[in-house]
């Protein structure tokens, strides 16, 4: 089964502007969870059911999990800077 992955307009933009070595880590690494939406290492974020986050150095890569639609959103590529990292993510219902 392959989910189809969607992007918000944040992590579209964001992923033109990652540093190369990460563009390319993290393509890759998006790509993959099309395979497999909750790979070893994603960890569950706390309070938001079906939103995950991947280590990628000091960046994070959120995603939500639809399994009804079989679809992957990437919500966002943000730089680790603490709590504040996961405020404000343009979660879907």
């Amino acid at each position: 089964m392959r989910y189809r992955i969607r992007y918000s307009e944040e992590a579209r933009r964001t992923l033109r502007k990652l540093p190369g070595r990460y563009r390319q880590r993290t393509r890759r690494l998006i790509e993959s969870l099309a395979k497999a939406p909750r790979p070893p290492g994603a960890k569950e974020l706390r309070g938001l059911p079906g939103v995950y986050r991947i280590w990628i150095n000091g960046w994070r890569l959120i995603f939500q999990v639809d399994d009804e639609t079989e679809s992957v959103l990437i919500v966002g590529i943000r730089l680790k800077t603490g709590p504040e990292t996961y405020d404000d993510l343009p979660i879907e219902d």
